[in-house]
């Protein structure tokens, strides 16, 4: 048994060369892609291919299943593909067959692209404000999470794509992004297994895999959190019954890196209940395979098992899901929560407001662009700003606005909104949860998208302008 076996990895810290000497050398399960690693469909196919050949070719074994974190929404590292608007658009939608679909279809563009194993979807719940979930979660209530979630699993492993319960047992009740910090959990053990219903639910649905989260819950475990923690590994084991791939979140988060020695990370994770340890990072990954190169084969035989079982490949229907069904709705869900309706005949100012990552989970991306380009189509007598830099310009213009943004509570511009807001007729439209609606000013229409995928955005700019009534 090959201990790559035991690692999945992305391909930063190096450049490309040396990353693929790394792959060569380790020969991971497998390889998470990020945006930045591809520009287009030719380049990820390009690399896919280049992966696949070091593995069957060079080294005579079977090529790696090939990972992304499509969740939908703002984390998406296909772009150019169908992908769910977001969760929170899926949660509000409240259909589970059409979540089921968006799986469904999600699987087979993924499969078709060479990609068998997506790091979604989200299970955590929506509690407060967290900065770091938000969009991604369903909703609030356990019930619908668990039912949209197992919907979407059982859609898209139906493809052939491997489909994972993420963050467990939930990242929801902490304000504090693992990215940047170690979040601490420190409710009691009922509250957190209360919490985790869904993955129960996602269990239930046969999930392939479950994904850990780096919180730590301190009254399960006080020095480690989940992703090194045997107390919280035991809780997936044993209390849920879960026997199939555990994997870690990526260790390259500052939650656990410069925080615990590379030693004390593989021995939490590995050395526990974890089957694969991922890192984006592949320099940091070739120190944790360096150390399971050390470690006794009996304790690993469990775990290999489990990954084999894994990889094993589904039957897949030959029904092909078509893209039409995710695009009507998308552009026809948005939902109108305090109506403006603007006049289609007058110019309107239009500012994109959010054109950076909010989050270190999301990407860079075009999506305003993108978006601007759709608004064209529209025929509209529209002129686009980005960011925010000339919203004093328009704050005595008497102009029609509209503001495409997200999180307001999050940031210091709100007070100059609701200021422009007095002398011009105006409407916000949330890209994310609609929580900021309660700060923006009672003169402001408000459209709640729950996504900033271009498709949704031109469908609430279409209902600022009041041009689809009810629907």
């Amino acid at each position: 048994m090959r201990s790559g076996l035991f690692i999945q990895t992305g391909l930063r810290g190096v450049d490309s060369e040396e990353s693929f000497r790394h792959v060569s050398k380790m020969l991971p399960v497998s390889i998470v892609l990020f945006s930045v690693d591809f520009r287009n469909e030719k380049e990820l196919l390009e690399l896919i291919r280049k992966i696949n050949h070091i593995y069957v070719v060079e080294n005579n074994v079977s090529a790696p299943i090939i990972a992304v974190d499509q969740e939908g929404g703002n984390v998406v590292r296909i772009p150019w593909i169908d992908y769910s608007p977001s969760n929170l658009f899926l949660g509000k939608l409240n259909d589970p067959e059409f979540t089921n679909y968006v799986g469904r279809l999600a699987g087979y563009q993924l499969h078709g692209l060479g990609i068998g194993w997506n790091l979604a979807p989200v299970l955590d719940t929506l509690n407060g404000y967290n900065p770091v979930i938000l969009e991604r979660s369903f909703g609030s209530g356990l019930d619908l999470i668990a039912k949209h979630g197992s919907e979407y699993i059982k859609g898209i492993q139906s493809y052939g794509v491997r489909a994972t319960a993420k963050h467990f047992p939930g990242h929801g009740s902490v304000m504090v992004d693992s990215h940047l910090d170690l979040p601490e959990d420190k409710r009691n053990p009922e509250s957190i297994i209360n919490d985790a219903f869904p993955f129960r639910k996602a269990i239930e649905a046969g999930v392939s895999s479950v994904m850990l989260s780096h919180v730590l819950y301190n009254s399960l475990d006080e020095n480690y959190p989940a992703t090194l923690s045997r107390a919280v590994q035991k809780l997936l084991r044993e209390d849920f019954g879960y026997n199939k791939l555990i994997i870690s979140d990526s260790m390259d988060m500052k939650s656990v890196k410069g925080r615990y020695s590379t030693s004390e990370v593989v021995k939490g994770s590995i050395g526990n209940e974890v089957d694969v340890i991922e890192d984006a990072n592949i320099a940091a990954s070739l120190e944790f395979f360096e150390i399971i190169e050390k470690m006794d084969r009996s304790l690993l035989k469990a775990k290999a098992e489990r990954i084999m079982k894994f990889l094993e490949p589904v039957n897949k229907p030959s029904f092909k899901p078509s893209p039409l069904l995710l695009n009507s709705v998308e552009v026809v869900f948005p939902q109108v929560k305090r109506k403006k309706a603007l006049d289609p005949e007058k110019k309107t100012i239009l500012f994109m407001m959010d054109t950076k990552r909010e989050t270190n989970v999301a990407e860079e991306t075009n999506v305003s662009e993108v978006i601007a380009n759709k608004v064209k189509d529209l025929n509209f007598d529209i002129e686009i700003y980005y960011g925010t830099e000339y919203l004093e310009k328009f704050r005595d213009s008497g102009k029609q606005i509209i503001f495409v943004g997200r999180n307001e509570h999050l940031k210091n511009r709100v007070n100059m909104l609701n200021e422009i807001s007095i002398t011009n007729s105006c409407v916000f439209i949330s890209t994310s949860f609609d929580g900021d609606m309660g700060i923006l000013s009672e003169n402001m229409g408000y459209i709640s998208a729950y996504s900033k995928k271009p498709t949704v955005v031109t469908g609430a700019i279409l209902k600022a302008f009041g041009l689809m009534g009810k629907i």
